[in-house]
């Protein structure tokens, strides 16, 4: 014959914090496969005209690689991978700017766009990403914004830049300026990390290099031409 249990004040406190977190375990397991099954990608290919001085390109979440362009065109390429809410790109393109804007929409889990994009020449450039890696090389456009979330955000120019303003919460920030003697007005913030700044400074410089950085560390050097 089984002898029931008693109901004791330490039994009824482990029912009453366990039973809920066993469901919270079983609901995020169920969500997980859910998502899993769900998973789904597209292809990203974007060729628009530009008609201003102004462009920018804004994701929630992914890798974003960019490169000064040739062409009079805005030139995204890539991948988008989703689950169970297809995710959205958005493009808009007027005479005070072009913008493509990717989303999100299941937040939970599975999201991430891929890009490579091709950046024309005499525009402002604005690269924003939630989390992920911004890399932009070869720039000779002189007005650059970068932010992130978490994530590296590296950044090279083949010519000298009148105002870059970078902005990270979480990563590496590098800054990579042309060969040269070009003296800069450098301002940086590293909260959790550490400044290195290889290059000419001066307050009085029209050439504004503005990098806040939350947690992680920040470079500022010349290419490798300027080095000894």
């Amino acid at each position: 014959m089984n002898k029931r249990l008693r109901l004791t004040r330490g039994r009824l406190i482990a029912l009453i914090i366990g039973t809920p977190l066993v469901l919270v375990l079983i609901a995020g397991v169920a969500i997980i496969e859910v998502a899993h099954a769900g998973e789904g990608s597209y292809r990203v290919r974007l060729s628009i005209p530009v008609r201003a001085h102004s462009v920018e390109i804004s994701l929630d979440s992914g890798d974003l690689h960019a490169h000064q362009a040739t062409s009079a065109r805005l030139e995204v390429n890539g991948i988008a991978i989703y689950s169970l809410v297809r995710s959205s790109v958005t493009s808009v393109n007027t005479r005070s700017g072009t913008s493509v804007v990717s989303r999100c929409h299941f937040v939970f889990w599975i999201c991430s766009f891929d890009y490579q994009v091709g950046v024309p020449v005499g525009t402002a450039e604005t690269f924003s990403d939630g989390t992920g890696d911004i890399t932009v090389t070869g720039i000779s456009n002189s007005i650059v914004t970068a932010s992130d979330g978490a994530g590296n955000i590296t950044l090279t120019f083949s010519k000298v830049p009148s105002r870059v303003m970078v902005t990270d919460a979480f990563g590496e920030v590098e800054i990579v300026l042309p060969a040269g003697l070009t003296v800069y007005h450098v301002i940086t913030q590293a909260q959790f990390g550490k400044s290195s700044i290889g290059v000419p400074t001066s307050p009085q410089s029209k050439h504004l290099i503005n990098v806040t950085n939350a947690s992680g560390n920040v470079t500022i050097t010349a290419s490798p031409a300027n080095r000894h």
